[in-house]
């Protein structure tokens, strides 16, 4: 069963999306008591949010996802502020050193990113030259030192260049399947890696 889930979307210009818009639309109609989504642009109201709204649905979620197009190698501004603003000491973290995290230990964090570059300009000898994973180490470090479980993102290359519904719906596809499979824990992962190594040595492989 899907972990209760709230997606966060963080677009500042929605309306001139073709991925991330087209994405929120066949999503909709799989919402739920189990899965709800924010756009907060939209709850910005007067350039500010209401912090016991953002943090009531924070609190009640299992697992909470980013979604948001790159934006000069970075989150977009909003979903900074949002942080900063919800993000509050008391909430999202200790300063007595009881607690470094508080409401948000054991949540699980996952990224949706949409690129509007390639794969291979994220690499070390691409125009960009550094990978995706690398430019939001920020977010990941956030995510942990308030207590959450930073899973493995789901990345969407190339966004500037689909336009076309058969490429939509092949990216709705692998996206839907992210937001409702079960994220496999690391000491479950080390396991799993664990048995398979004994079931090759067992074959005779190695």
């Amino acid at each position: 069963m899907i972990k209760k889930s709230l997606l966060l979307l963080a677009h500042p210009n929605l309306d001139v999306s073709i991925v991330n818009r087209t994405l929120i639309e066949k999503l909709t109609p799989f919402t739920s008591e189990n899965l709800i989504i924010r756009n907060i642009s939209e709850s910005c109201i007067d350039n500010h949010f209401n912090i016991e709204d953002e943090q009531f649905h924070l609190s009640n979620s299992e697992r909470v996802i980013f979604q948001f197009p790159l934006y000069w190698y970075s989150c977009p501004a909003i979903l900074k502020k949002w942080i900063d603003e919800v993000f509050l000491p008391g909430f999202a973290y200790g300063r007595k050193g009881e607690q470094l995290g508080t409401k948000l230990i054991g949540k699980q964090f996952s990224i949706i990113v949409s690129i509007g570059g390639t794969e291979q300009m994220h690499t070390p000898g691409g125009i960009v030259g550094v990978s995706i994973n690398e430019l939001l180490r920020n977010l990941q470090t956030t995510i942990e030192y308030v207590g959450g479980i930073y899973t493995y993102p789901f990345f969407i290359y190339g966004s500037a260049f689909i336009k076309e519904q058969a490429q939509l719906d092949a990216i709705f596809k692998d996206y839907q399947e992210y937001i409702f499979s079960e994220y496999i824990p690391k000491e479950k992962q080390y396991k799993k890696l664990i048995n398979l190594a004994y079931e090759q040595k067992a074959k005779g492989y190695y």
